[in-house]
């Protein structure tokens, strides 16, 4: 089934989280649990690929297809090359 984990979550969050449950006609825990799960889904992807795992075996260990495996690490490598090239910029102004 499961474990009942309580949090307390900042106002902003609660309440875009309410808002979405009206709008998904969804408890709002559904709606928490959805976003949390795909959040640490993501966060397993890329801890599994900087391990050294290939794109299959992730999606397998994770149990999610590759096509979400190749679009969650496409994605950090986006975002690796802008804070490559936030960096050269920041560095060029320092100099």
């Amino acid at each position: 089934m499961g474990t009942n984990i309580n949090v307390t979550l900042p106002d902003l969050i609660a309440n875009y989280l309410k808002k979405k449950s009206k709008e998904e006609y969804l408890p709002i825990s559904a709606i928490a649990r959805k976003y949390i799960a795909k959040e640490v889904t993501e966060e397993l992807i890329i801890d599994y690929h900087r391990k050294g795992y290939s794109i299959s075996k992730i999606s397998e260990k994770i149990d999610v297809p590759v096509a979400r495996v190749m679009d969650v690490l496409s994605r950090l490598n986006e975002e690796s090359e802008i804070d490559k090239e936030l960096d050269e910029i920041e560095a060029g102004s320092l100099s």
